[in-house]
């Protein structure tokens, strides 16, 4: 990540999660991260489990730049942490409205279920249709929306990132009763980093990647989760100083066989 700036800054604090999470289904075998200019860091992690380094530089610099390079082990066909009862509940970007409710409904009564509410019986197929149908009614277009955007706003635009791919679709799943929350990482390839969802059932947490319509496997690499954008922001921060900003993400992944 190279953070600019187009006048000097300082008194520059930040946080910056490029650590990848440790799990039973995911494992840091190597890792080694830079980030300068900075006084001093710290590892931190905060109450979901997200890890990363918190830090400061106070004299004036123009740019940021976190590099973060390593090995990670990941099998999906461990078992997944239990579920918290907090992802059962809309936030602040999920909170539906009558798009969201709309789009739901009309999902159930193509499924045959009555009243907007799919319940217990809800499993990969079901959850899966939800997807497969965002899918085609969404497009992916940067710069439509802003990391403000909620799912209800998002979805009546028609438009987004994956970003707003993922508060939409936590947002159906939450409505229907099925448990679900945000995550930020990497996945195989050449790019920028991603978000994508976990989804509650049958006693375990299901990746989706609703951007790309498909279930999130090996090749995607978790850094963050919670409730939604805002708990699993890779990165913020603030600084002193009048000065605009742009910054550039490149992520490489490649699979160690």
């Amino acid at each position: 990540m190279h953070l600019k700036l187009d006048q000097a800054v300082w008194d520059h604090h930040f946080l910056i999660r490029c650590r990848p999470m440790e799990s039973a289904r995911q494992q840091k075998e190597h890792l080694s991260v830079k980030i300068e200019p900075a006084d001093f860091i710290w590892e931190v992690k905060d109450g979901f489990g997200n890890e990363g380094y918190a830090g400061s530089a106070k004299r004036p610099h123009n740019s940021l730049l976190a590099v973060s390079e390593g090995v990670v082990r990941v099998d999906i066909t461990k078992t997944s942490e239990p579920l918290h009862p907090m992802y059962r509940f809309s936030s602040a970007y999920t909170m539906p409205g009558e798009g969201i409710r709309r789009f739901l409904g009309e999902a159930c009564l193509e499924q045959g279920r009555e009243g907007g509410f799919w319940g217990r019986n809800v499993g990969e197929k079901e959850l899966m249709y939800m997807m497969d149908r965002l899918y085609g009614r969404f497009v992916y277009s940067p710069g439509a929306t802003t990391v403000e955007t909620t799912a209800e706003e998002a979805l009546a635009l028609g438009r987004g990132v994956c970003q707003d791919y993922a508060h939409i679709f936590i947002s159906l799943c939450r409505l229907a009763g099925i448990p679900a929350r945000y995550v930020a990482g990497l996945m195989l390839g050449e790019g920028v980093s991603h978000a994508w969802v976990e989804a509650w059932t049958d006693g375990g947490w299901l990746g989706m990647d609703p951007t790309n319509n498909r279930l999130a496997g090996d090749g995607y690499i978790k850094l963050t989760h919670g409730r939604d954008f805002r708990d699993g922001s890779i990165d913020r921060g603030r600084f002193m100083g009048f000065s605009g900003q742009s910054q550039e993400i490149f992520v490489k992944v490649e699979e160690i066989i």
